[in-house]
């Protein structure tokens, strides 16, 4: 229970805050529903848009949560055992959401249940489902293990087999996601064999920075003490998993430029400097790759407890727009690109119905439903961390020396920004 008045005025904001948000993008699916795909910003060229790049992005945040909590006791990582169910939570939490996000893509989602009924087993799509519905029962399993009244060696030998299967679960639910993109032949930025390996460094480094961000945030609002060992795993993790993120992504575009393929340089010209999707590249590679990469390595800014934090806002803003750029700039050019071009599938006075290179822009619709989305994220995980202990398992470990807590729990040598 939330006992300080403030605090529970505080708590009780947020969640009605979240609730007006949740509220508002439900409203937007009705709207939507009534009126149809139309009132997005998707058309024929760029049929996939918002909600499938928040779908990816999420799967990923999901399985980057589970893999920190299994590699904690599956390779004895005691830096990381602290955070096993918060991991485990964020895990649960996202990929549930990410398979919510698929819904409002759908247009008639009374008809989901017509990928079971006449499910095509040789395509990735019926395979990720699975694995999403496995991956998120999995979750929930372990999250009962973690919280649940049981005799201690019993707990252990359960914690254990539930890793051992999530770590796989995790690579397999990630390079199944990512084969959705990279056995389309005919699209040829996603046609590539780094597409399943970069997804799953992908999640490594966004879930372990979405981990990062909730634990300053716990830190902040809860005085939650966090050990500085726990601090250098993470930010070591994070430091590592980006910088073969951003090899493998210049290693896929090198390739692209010295083969000089028309059709790949078509895409990739999109994405570089002067191309119409170059926001995108600046934010990636300078906002969410350069600066917090910086931040991790240089021994004078990664004791900062404060920069780690701002590096893991920074990461999750990078691998957002690199999703922007996969499914976007991905489809902006279409399979046929002679004259006149491909419909658009709606008519506007004036302009042209056909188009040689797409061009998307969400609308209030999929903005609002992406907030309510991101705001669902936010309600579970802060309704798991008031009722599943999550506080408790996140303290429960004994400080070592130099992380040594004063009398009335507060940090030392952390409160002052420092991971050490």
């Amino acid at each position: 229970m939330v006992k300080d008045p403030s605090t529970r005025t505080r708590y009780l904001t947020w969640l009605v805050v979240l609730s007006i948000l949740l509220l508002a993008a439900l409203g937007a699916w009705v709207y939507e529903l009534i009126f149809g795909l139309g009132a997005t910003g998707m058309r024929d060229v760029i049929s996939w848009g918002l909600y499938i790049l928040s779908f990816a992005f999420f799967v990923k945040l999901s399985a980057g949560g589970l893999i920190v909590a299994s590699s904690a006791e599956v390779f004895g990582i005691k830096g990381l055992k602290p955070l096993a169910k918060l991991g485990v939570l964020t895990a649960a939490v996202c990929v549930l959401v990410a398979g919510v996000s698929i819904l409002p893509d759908l247009g008639r989602p009374d008809r989901l249940l017509n990928l079971f009924i006449y499910a095509h087993w040789s395509s990735p799509m019926i395979w990720d489902i699975t694995i999403i519905t496995l991956y998120f029962l999995l979750a929930v399993a372990e999250l009962w293990l973690m919280s649940a009244k049981m005799p201690e060696a019993k707990r252990a030998r359960g914690l254990k087999w539930a890793a051992g299967i999530g770590l796989p679960a995790a690579f397999a639910l990630h390079s199944i996601t990512a084969w959705i993109f990279g056995l389309q032949i005919s699209r040829p930025f996603w046609n590539t064999a780094l597409m399943a390996p970069l997804f799953v460094v992908s999640a490594i480094l966004s879930g372990t920075a979405l981990v990062s961000l909730i634990l300053w945030i716990l830190q902040r609002v809860d005085a939650l003490v966090v050990r500085g060992e726990t601090w250098r795993k993470l930010s070591g993790l994070m430091a590592v998993s980006l910088a073969i993120d951003l090899f493998f992504v210049l290693s896929d575009y090198l390739t692209v430029l010295w083969d000089g393929v028309p059709k790949d340089l078509q895409v990739l010209s999109t994405l570089l400097p002067g191309g119409g999707y170059q926001l995108f590249f600046w934010l990636e590679w300078v906002i969410g790759g350069a600066i917090p990469l910086l931040f991790l390595i240089l021994p004078s800014l990664r004791r900062r407890v404060g920069l780690i934090a701002a590096s893991a806002v920074l990461i999750l803003v990078g691998v957002y727009a690199y999703q922007v750029e996969l499914v976007v700039a991905g489809m902006a050019n279409p399979l046929i690109q002679l004259p006149p071009g491909i419909s658009l599938g709606t008519y506007v006075p004036g302009e042209s119905v056909f188009q040689l290179v797409g061009h998307y822009t969400p609308t209030w619709v999929e903005l609002t439903i992406l907030l309510g989305l991101l705001a669902l994220i936010a309600l579970l995980v802060t309704l798991g961390y008031r009722y599943l202990s999550i506080k408790a398992s996140l303290t429960e470990a004994t400080p070592e020396a130099g992380d040594r807590l004063d009398t009335d729990g507060a940090r030392r040598r952390i409160v002052r920004g420092e991971a050490t």
